[in-house]
């Protein structure tokens, strides 16, 4: 993968992760707590929780209400292109899919779309590498 887009994407605060889910044990919550220990505005995406940690979750991308520049893909490949559909609606520049979010017709879709598809990288290495 690219690291370009990689230490791109991460310059960028405003970030939402779909998949964002209390259970700790799952990458959802692990993604979304480290997005915040960092220090970045987080969104958490998942239309079967109100909230996590009392943070308010939010059912799609195009409930929130503020410009979000990159998703953190967290759900199946099935369950993303709905996800991609908003992120292109919001003018999302980044979707960073982590490892087994993504397929190819999902990377396709991204870049018809002109958002920047990260795939085969793990955004929570990527932030414990991050200075």
């Amino acid at each position: 993968m690219n690291s370009e887009a990689i230490v791109s994407a991460l310059s960028f605060k405003n970030w939402a992760v779909v998949g964002a889910t209390p259970n700790k044990q799952k990458y959802g919550y692990m993604v979304y707590k480290k997005l915040k220990e960092k220090g970045y505005n987080v969104f958490a995406i998942n239309p079967l929780y109100d909230e996590i940690e009392d943070d308010k979750v939010y059912k799609t991308l195009l409930d929130l209400n503020q410009r979000i520049d990159c998703v953190s893909m967290v759900v199946s490949p099935k369950r993303g292109k709905l996800y991609i559909e908003q992120a292109t609606k919001i003018g999302v520049k980044y979707v960073w899919f982590q490892p087994g979010a993504e397929s190819d017709e999902l990377v396709e879709l991204c870049e018809k779309n002109s958002i920047v598809p990260i795939y085969n990288a793990c955004v929570l290495v990527a932030l414990n590498h991050k200075k």
